[in-house]
């Protein structure tokens, strides 16, 4: 199983673009993947959080360690590894 290489990006400002992340992103790590940042379908403006994905773990570290911290539009961004989601069995479920 590999580990999967998506960044979970937070205290993201609602009106931030995904043009000043990928720009954030070149600085250090150069590609990136995908970038996701879901939206509020009634006002159309971002949830305050992003889905980054690199091309390799080993990337997705680095930008982590490099980037943590930085600003977009005055707010300090937090980022951390996407755990991927555990597999869970009902009670009723055999193997």
């Amino acid at each position: 199983m590999t580990k999967q290489a998506q960044i979970l990006i937070g205290n993201l400002s609602t009106d931030a673009k995904e043009e000043q992340i990928c720009e954030i992103f070149s600085k250090t790590t150069g590609k990136l993947k995908s970038l996701s940042i879901p939206k509020d379908p009634r006002t159309e403006k971002g949830k305050g959080f992003a889905f980054v994905e690199m091309y390799s773990i080993l990337e997705a570290i680095e930008a982590i360690s490099s980037l943590n911290g930085e600003c977009i539009n005055g707010r300090k961004l937090s980022m951390s590894l996407v755990e991927p989601k555990k597999e869970e069995r009902k009670w009723y479920q055999l193997r």
